[in-house]
């Protein structure tokens, strides 16, 4: 009789479970990245000034090709690069220096001193030092996808947006294991505040690809209510200000950046760490959304796996089935790339495999398991 009573608990909890699966699935896979015309509308102006904000620390491997990727964008009106040296100990400010040089005046180095851990400092200080209202992020270690990202991202602040969250990729770089999954994971990242903000809750964006008004910047206080805290610099600022109606996605291929791959598991874990550490500090209604996100991912699994040894097993394959197609949905317009990728010159098979989106979808929910544990030991290392 108990067993029987346990195996009615087990499959209610899983199909409320998938219940909740479905529905953020449908949510994320229809509003994160929907179809656009491949027909650019055509703009007139005026174009505002724009003020492009870069930190650096320690990146001369990278800061030139991203200073110089910026400086080849195709923007009719006037943009600055503002350079924030975050004590780097290298010759990244030494390259800077050459390209301010070079540049007329386009390229501006600022160094604000000593800073505390984390970038907040060198981002507030670039901020409140640049000349003008349009303000656009990205980081040291990213390339622009074309010569139109910047006049994509900052579109939405001409016609009167305050916040335009972007899609920060990472490059495609062949078949190591960790690459793949960590384009995987920051696609999925951006599935969800994509939905979430098109849905009306923004509650964050990625400072590879962010744009707002620096008079949202002073309204909301800066970075002041989270000082304390060395990451969500942009997750904070946007979850806890960002209105649904002021704060648009652009999603577009030739609006996004590519960054730079950790390469390495302890590299890329504590930059998870860093982020999921200031969870605590989300709003309300985005902590129980989030949470309920990531519980039902996990029942679903943990349960679906138990109900495959049990004779419910073909109705476990079937609601998995149905969830994974969302599930595919969801990244195929996404446009995640797979180790194919460029292989061939015309070769149209670039998505992801499916087998590969099968596998991390189920290794999400004990990663962000882990995850939420190790987040909440001290930041040492950041």
């Amino acid at each position: 009789m108990a067993r029987h009573c346990w195996g009615g608990l087990m499959l209610t909890v899983f199909l409320f479970a998938a219940a909740a699966q479905f529905f953020f699935w449908g949510m994320f896979s229809h509003y994160a990245f929907p179809k656009q015309s491949q027909v650019q509308p055509a703009e007139t102006g005026p174009f505002p000034p724009v003020s492009v904000i870069v930190c650096f620390r320690n990146e001369e491997e990278m800061i030139d090709n991203c200073l110089v990727s910026i400086l080849k964008q195709e923007y009719p009106g006037d943009f600055e690069i503002v350079a924030v040296d975050d004590n780097s100990t290298d010759k990244s400010a030494t390259i800077v220096r050459q390209l301010v040089d070079e540049t007329d005046g386009r390229v501006r180095l600022l160094q604000p001193g000593p800073t505390r851990p984390g970038k907040k400092d060198a981002l507030a200080f670039g901020i409140n030092n640049a000349r003008h209202e349009h303000i656009l992020l990205t980081d040291a270690d990213c390339l622009t996808r074309s010569h139109n990202w910047l006049i994509l991202m900052t579109r939405p602040l001409r016609q009167g947006a305050e916040v335009v969250l972007g899609v920060g990729e990472y490059a495609y770089n062949g078949w190591k294991i960790i690459d793949r999954f960590q384009r995987f994971e920051a696609m999925y990242v951006a599935l969800k505040y994509l939905s979430f903000a098109r849905f009306g809750l923004p509650y964050m964006g990625v400072g590879r690809n962010l744009a707002y008004q620096k008079s949202f910047f002073q309204r909301s206080g800066g970075f002041a209510a989270h000082t304390d805290l060395p990451g969500g610099d942009d997750d904070l600022l946007i979850g806890n200000n960002a209105l649904g109606p002021s704060t648009v996605c652009v999603t577009r291929m030739h609006a996004r950046t590519m960054s730079r791959l950790s390469g390495s598991w302890p590299v890329f874990l504590r930059q998870r760490m860093r982020h999921q550490s200031v969870g605590f500090r989300y709003r309300p209604v985005h902590q129980v959304l989030l949470g309920l996100v990531a519980l039902s991912h996990g029942l679903f699994f943990l349960l679906g796996l138990f109900l495959l040894f049990t004779p419910l097993r073909w109705l476990a394959l079937f609601v998995y089935a149905l969830r994974f197609l969302l599930v595919l949905r969801g990244f195929r317009r996404s446009g995640l790339q797979g180790a194919n990728a460029g292989a061939k010159k015309g070769y149209k098979a670039q998505y992801e495999s499916a087998w590969v989106v099968a596998v991390f979808d189920a290794l999400l929910a004990p990663w962000y398991l882990m995850l939420g544990l190790l987040g909440t030991l001290p930041a040492r290392r950041w």
